[in-house]
Parts: C-alpha cells; sequence; structure tokens
C-alpha cells in the first residue's frame, strides 16, 4: 500500500511538472452585518495592506488577478470593526471564497482612541474564556491531526485524557462535559469508536477543511446554550462554492477520502459532500496498536438563498466504525485487565435543517433535527467466540429528535436582545449483559479454588447486571426549556446577562441557570472582564438505566465565576491572564463509593459527589505576520473532590484530572520559496521528490510544539492474594500517587504547490519526535504483577492533498 500511495503522489508530481504555470487567481465572497445578518455595502478589501476594490450593494465581491500564495486580507468600512484573515490561500486560475461577518464600532468612549483589532476576533455573548479559531489555525498545528478537538487543546483551559482519544476535559473537569453544535445542532459525540456518556474519540468525524469559525466557552458560557457543566465547542461550517464546481482528493497513513463542493442553482445556492475511508494498518505498528480500525464517514451540506433574507441550511453527519482487539489466552490475566478479547461496532448519523430568516429590526433560526448513535460491544474469553464464552456485551443506541426556535433582535432601548425556546423528544434502548462473577477464595500463592466470599448471611457474593444477568430497557424521554439573554453597553462597561430553564419529564427535574458577564475597557489595548453562571447537566440515559433506583437521579451542576484581564500588545499579538473558581454539587456517584466495602460493585448511583477546580491560566498568541505565528498557554490548577466516605464532608482527594501544572508552546513559520530565482530553476525536480517532507516547495510551513502535563493523579490499589484481585481496600485515601509527568514534542512541516489545473498539499509529521515514553496506566494482573501501559510512542505520518 505505501508502495502505490509514493506512486499516486509521483504520478501527480511527475505530470505537474511541466504544466504551464499562470500563477493567479481571484478572490470572492458576500460582507453581512454581524449584528443584523444584512448585506453591507462599499466595505474596502485590502491584500496585503493595498486596496483592492470594494463589495456592491449586496455585499458581494469579486477581486481577480490576486498572485498565487498565502495572503492577508483586510475588510475595513467606517463605522465597523476591521476585519483580518490570515492565511488565506488563492490558488491559480481558482476562485477562493471568503464571506465575512462584520461587528459595528460598538465602543466609542470620550478620551479613548479604539485600536483596531483586526486579528483577533471575540465569541460571540461571552467577555470571559472564550476563543475563535479559524481552519488556518487548526491546519497547521502539529499533533492536530487535522482535528478540532485536538488543535483546540493549545488553550490553558482544556487537558485530553489520553494520546488516543480527543477527548476535552476542561478545568477539573471529566468526561462528556463538552456541548457539540454544528451549525446549531447539538452533537452527542462527533467522534468515531465512541462512548455513551463521553465526548471523545481517536478520530474526530468532522474535517477542519469545511470549518468557517469555531467559537470554544470554557467557562461562564451564555444561556443560549445549556445542558453540560463545563464548556461549549460551536462550530460553524463554510458554504459551497457558488462560482465554480471543485473536488479535492486526499490519502494518507491514516486514510482517504475527497470532497466536492459547487452551486446548486446559479447564485441561489450552492453544496458540499465529502467521503473519508480508513486504512490505519499502515501505521498500526508504528503507534502499537493492538488492532486495526476501520471507519467510514460522510459529511455534507446544502444551501438555498431563496432571497438575500431568506435561507435553508441542511447538514448531514454519517459516520460508520468498527474493530476487533484479539489477545492470546493467558490465565494471568483478568477481564479488567484487558484479557478478554472485544469486537465493537459503533456508528451514528446526524440531519438537521435550519430555516434563516431576515426582519427589518431582527431575525431568527429554526432548526429541526435528529441525531442517532447506537454502539454494539462483545466481550468474550481471549482466544474464543461463543456464547458460552460471552462475558459481557452491550447493544444500545440513543437519538435525539429536537426542534428549536431562536430569535435575535440587535437593537432595542435594552441592547441587544435574544431568547428562544426548544423541545427535545428522544429515544434510548438498551441491552445489556454480563456474565456473573463469583468472587472466588484462593489458596495463597497458587490458582486454588478454596472457598467463594460470603455476605454476612454466608451465602456466596455474586455480581450480575440482575437476576437474568441483564438489562434490557427502552424509554422515551422528553426535554423542554427555553432562554433569554441581553447585552447591554454603559460606556466603558459591556454588561451581559441571562437566564436559562430546562425541564427533563423521565426524572421529573427542572433547573434554571442564571449566567452574567461584564467587560470594562481600561485602555485602548487592554480589557478587564468577569463573567458568572450556574451549569446544569441531566444524567446520561445509560445511567437512568443502569439500576431501577437511578430514575431518581438530579442533574449535577457547577458554579463558576472567572476573572480575566487582557491586553494587546500589537496588531497580532495579544496576552491573557484569567483566574477562575468552579464548584460542582450534585455528581453521580456510585453507591458503593460510598462505604468502605473493597468489592461492593452495585450499579446504583446517588448525587452524592462534590467537589470544585481553581486556578490561573496565561495565554500568549501570535498570529500570522510576516511568516511567523505561535502559542504560548500556561495553567496551574487545583481540583479536588470531597470523599464521599467521609459523611463530614471534610476528606478531599485530588481530583482524577488534576494535572496541576500545563504547558503547551507552539511556534510556525511560513518560508515563500516560490519568489526565489534560484528554487524556480530546481523547483519541477523539487516536487517529484516533495513527498519526503523536506524538499522546499513553492510554500513551505514548518511548525513545533511542546506539551508538558503534571503528573496524573491515581490510586495504588493493594493486592489480596487470597482473591487473586487488585482492590481499594477500606478507607485507604485516593489519588494519593501520580504518574511521571506528560512529554511530548512533535514536528509538522506541510508543503504547497500551485499548478495551472490543480494545487498539491503533502504533509509530513512526526509526534513526540523525542519517543518519551509518557505513562498511560497501570494494568494489573492476577498473580499480583503489574505491567506498564504507555501512551503513543513516536509517530510518522504523512499524506497528500490534490485540490481541482
Amino acid at each position: 500500500m505505501k508502495r502505490i500511495i509514493i506512486l499516486i503522489l509521483n504520478f501527480f508530481l511527475f505530470i505537474s511538472a511541466n504544466a504551464s504555470m499562470n500563477k493567479i487567481g481571484n478572490l470572492a465572497g458576500k460582507i453581512i452585518d454581524h449584528n443584523t445578518q444584512k448585506p453591507i455595502e462599499n466595505v474596502m478589501i485590502s491584500i496585503d495592506g493595498k486596496p483592492m476594490g470594494y463589495c456592491n450593494k449586496a455585499g458581494k465581491f469579486l477581486i481577480k488577478g490576486i498572485s498565487s500564495g498565502s495572503h492577508q486580507i483586510t475588510f475595513s468600512r467606517i463605522g465597523y470593526e476591521p476585519r483580518t484573515k490570515v492565511n488565506v490561500v488563492i490558488k491559480p486560475n481558482q476562485t477562493t471564497v471568503q464571506n465575512i461577518e462584520m461587528k459595528p464600532q460598538s465602543v466609542v468612549i470620550e478620551g479613548i482612541t479604539v485600536r483596531e483589532e483586526t486579528f483577533f476576533q471575540e465569541s460571540d455573548d461571552a467577555p470571559v474564556s472564550s476563543n475563535t479559531l479559524d481552519i488556518e489555525e487548526i491546519r497547521s498545528q502539529p499533533s492536530g491531526a487535522y482535528d478540532i478537538q485536538r488543535a483546540i487543546q493549545a488553550i490553558p483551559a482544556i487537558v485530553s485524557a489520553t494520546d488516543a482519544d480527543n477527548e476535552i476535559i476542561v478545568r477539573g473537569g471529566n468526561y462528556g462535559e463538552n456541548l457539540f453544535v454544528l451549525d446549531n445542532i447539538e452533537l452527542q459525540n462527533p467522534n468515531h469508536f465512541a462512548w455513551p456518556g463521553t465526548g471523545g474519540g481517536p478520530v474526530s468525524m468532522i474535517t477542519p477543511e469545511f470549518v468557517k469559525k469555531i467559537d470554544f466557552y470554557a467557562g461562564a458560557f451564555p444561556a443560549k446554550y445549556g445542558d453540560k457543566a463545563s464548556s461549549v465547542l460551536d462550530i460553524i461550517t463554510r458554504d459551497g462554492n457558488e462560482n465554480r464546481f471543485e473536488a479535492k482528493f486526499d490519502v494518507g497513513m491514516a486514510g482517504y477520502g475527497g470532497n466536492i463542493e459547487g452551486p446548486i442553482f446559479p447564485g441561489k445556492g450552492n453544496f458540499i459532500v465529502s467521503y473519508h475511508r480508513s486504512f490505519l494498518s499502515l501505521i498500526s505498528d508504528d503507534i502499537g496498536l493492538a488492532a486495526v480500525p476501520n471507519y467510514h464517514s460522510v459529511f455534507a451540506k446544502q444551501v438555498f438563498n431563496f432571497s438575500p433574507y431568506k435561507k435553508l441550511i441542511i447538514d448531514q453527519l454519517w459516520g460508520n466504525d468498527w474493530i476487533e482487539v484479539k489477545h492470546e489466552k493467558k490465565s494471568g490475566y483478568t477481564a479488567a485487565a484487558g484479557g478478554d478479547d472485544v469486537y465493537a461496532h459503533s456508528g451514528q448519523f446526524t440531519i438537521g435543517a435550519t430555516y434563516k430568516s431576515i426582519y427589518q429590526n431582527s431575525y431568527s433560526l429554526l432548526t429541526l433535527f435528529r441525531n442517532f448513535n447506537w454502539w454494539k460491544h462483545e466481550l468474550y474469553e481471549a482466544g474464543t467466540k461463543t456464547e458460552e464464552s460471552k462475558t459481557w456485551s452491550q447493544n444500545t443506541y440513543e437519538a435525539h429528535n429536537k426542534i428549536k426556535f431562536s430569535v435575535i433582535f440587535p437593537e432595542t432601548p435594552l441592547g441587544k436582545l435574544e431568547s428562544g425556546g426548544y423541545f427535545n423528544f428522544d429515544e434510548f434502548y438498551t441491552d445489556k449483559f454480563m456474565r456473573p462473577d463469583t468472587v472466588f477464595v484462593y489458596a495463597v500463592g497458587t490458582e486454588i479454588i478454596v472457598d467463594t466470599l460470603k455476605d454476612e448471611n454466608g451465602n456466596p457474593i455474586i455480581y450480575a447486571l440482575d437476576e437474568d444477568n441483564k438489562i434490557k430497557e427502552k424509554i422515551f424521554p422528553k426535554k423542554y426549556g427555553g432562554y433569554i439573554q441581553e447585552e447591554k453597553q454603559f460606556g466603558r462597561i459591556t454588561v451581559n446577562a441571562g437566564i436559562r430553564y430546562d425541564y427533563l419529564d423521565y426524572s421529573h427535574e427542572s433547573s434554571v441557570a442564571p449566567r452574567v458577564g461584564g467587560k470594562y475597557s481600561i485602555s485602548q489595548t487592554s480589557h478587564l472582564s468577569l463573567g458568572a453562571g450556574r451549569q446544569f447537566q441531566n444524567p446520561d440515559y445509560y445511567m437512568f438505566t443502569a439500576n431501577e433506583s437511578n430514575k431518581n437521579l438530579k442533574p449535577k451542576y457547577t458554579d463558576q465565576i472567572v476573572l480575566g484581564i487582557d491586553k494587546l500588545l500589537a496588531e497580532d499579538i495579544k496576552a491573557s491572564v484569567e483566574t477562575y473558581y468552579k464548584k460542582y454539587f450534585d455528581v453521580p456517584l456510585n453507591i458503593s463509593s460510598t462505604t468502605t466495602d473493597s468489592v461492593d460493585w452495585s450499579s446504583q448511583k446517588i448525587n452524592a459527589g462534590k467537589g470544585y477546580a481553581k486556578g490561573i491560566e496565561f495565554f500568549l498568541q501570535k498570529k500570522v505576520k510576516d511568516n511567523f505565528w505561535g502559542t504560548i498557554s500556561y495553567s496551574y490548577s487545583v481540583a479536588k473532590a470531597y470523599d464521599p466516605r467521609d459523611p463530614t464532608e471534610k476528606t478531599e482527594y485530588n481530583w482524577d484530572f488534576d494535572y496541576r501544572h500545563v504547558f503547551t508552546g507552539i511556534i510556525g513559520c511560513r518560508l515563500e520559496f516560490q519568489h526565489y530565482d534560484w528554487y524556480d530553476k530546481w523547483r519541477k525536480w523539487f516536487k517529484f521528490i516533495g513527498w519526503l517532507g523536506i524538499i522546499p516547495a513553492d510554500e513551505t510551513e514548518i511548525s513545533l510544539k511542546f506539551r508538558y502535563l503534571g503528573g496524573k493523579p491515581f490510586t495504588k490499589l493493594t493486592y489480596v492474594p487470597e482473591l487473586r484481585r487488585w482492590l481499594l481496600s477500606g478507607n485507604q485515601p485516593i489519588n494519593t500517587e501520580r504518574f511521571p509527568p506528560y512529554r511530548r514534542l512533535d514536528l509538522h512541516v506541510q508543503h504547497r504547490w500551485f499548478e495551472n489545473k490543480f494545487n498539491i498539499i503533502s504533509y509530513l509529521e512526526i509526534d513526540n519526535v523525542l519517543n518519551t515514553k509518557n505513562v498511560w496506566d497501570y494494568n494489573y494482573l492476577e498473580d499480583g504483577s503489574r505491567e506498564t501501559i504507555y501512551q503513543w510512542g513516536r509517530m510518522v505520518v504523512g499524506g497528500v492533498m490534490i485540490e481541482f
């Protein structure tokens, strides 16, 4: 397969070597008012500082004859904040589309001349803990693997669980606490190989090629978002090209795929369709995979412009994935230690539509969607696959059917007002099996069974899901709720306030969540921000159905307060510092964790969990200017939970993701060799062997990323030889030990060649360049020994994308 990839790549490079070069392209798009969503006329478009033209009354523009390569595009007009887009790639004989929203110049203060922050855009309605990213910031990041969730982990508020997973864990939180929104559609988990109740996976289904903008909220987020305790990732995809049909084919060591886009009706609509398929077997040996994951994914979007004020957007997302993990049959392994063979098959699909209407003084969004996820997992004794050897299985699906409506009034006497409501009709089905587990007593030092562990009545302790060893249930929960939020400016101060109401009929629980924030303009280049709020999150449906008593679970919630200050050091450099305090209440815990019985594995949960996280974060970001860019982020945090075994709530322990110190540094540069005479002389030969990743190209980007995390806490289990099990014994303290600190250096090299008929992008990435052995976890064996499980070692990946 590697030889085939190289032959295909060299074929395209070879036939392009003698292509006639006409290195100019076009730029087109539409400019609208961010608040009213109406077109703006007479906006000046400048390219690399040189004025090139204006948009018309409909906000549309077309600029021809631009030299190929990466450019800095600035949009400016009196009364609006200028916008600058960096790394906008102009391709020969093609039209690059940039649709822009511009915000009115809202800050006019006597004695202050507001500096134009053209490079940095703020997220909507959130004065604190928010970041906005675009496609090029994701594409150029080392170890991002073109993955949105991995890319935003450069932000100081975020950590991940493992190298193999892109879960977003924010400020002492846990799995599944991040809300995913795609074009106003909520997704449960936009990843392949997902698991119920989590938000991560090894492979993202959303390719950044179609991303227009990402807003990430790390805390105290606006009232329009709900049912998540920690954070929000709001993804807005771009429209397809309305001017011409375009296609792209990409192939790499992780898989292959492509996309096509173009107009549906001239000037009235457009579409995007993308498909990807894995062949991860090419890198399985390099990264130590025990098995080869397989997946398919499709993303599609259609846009119908009925008029300048009426628009219909339809999104589809589909994924299918499967994996088999087989082990040699060993008597020393337990199922929990990974000795079982695993057969996992899962998938999801989403279809949704949003109808956008623009009125004279407002605009509205009506969204209807269905998000369906399913999982089928089976575990068998190693080396077998029969019903008799099955140890555990689940066949589960979860569907969210939702309609929601929101209306925004940009300018009222009370400021900007937004309100909305929703109704969910959900479905959840689960069919689980677990082989009864008897706790045997062994003769110490042998595998000879001498007895079984008994309860206080002298009966053998047998663990199973229920009397039939199965759980089979289907439920149809319904949710509804609404929100209202306001933004108002008082001189130097901008205030955001909102309140949200949610109700879940299955648990008969309702919640009221207030949010408030404010920003004070200290000077023309610095701001002081404050935000606070309460965020509720209902238990996952699999929790409700795991035990009859779990139907009474309440939603957990967090109270958060954030204080921050930011300063614009230059037009392309911004620094910020934030400190926060976040407290958890009513976290669902296994009732067994509230006792000192080390062999109590009941599935019943109660709202007994409490904890808190506090910390300080520093973020320095340089946007692309003069071909250099980078970020430095550092956070120090403490995340603690109250030991549920202590009824006085005085005993604390380190929470699972209490890393304390987290540092991420990224630096990158772009080299434009196409402007050098010596390069032009040797260009065709450079392309012919360009797949090596070390040869100059028309444009070459090189970036480095270093990541450090303090040691993750864990509990040192106690081996009980007579039971041949590792247990948390009695009142043993929790998470008193720490793994060694995590360190990783990654290198990314990207090449771009501009051709007359098509363009070529190739990349080479070396993750964990120094092959640092970072400890993931320990595997506890029945014989009393312990194996160390490491995260990914050095991994070399590469690929090529061909744009037509």
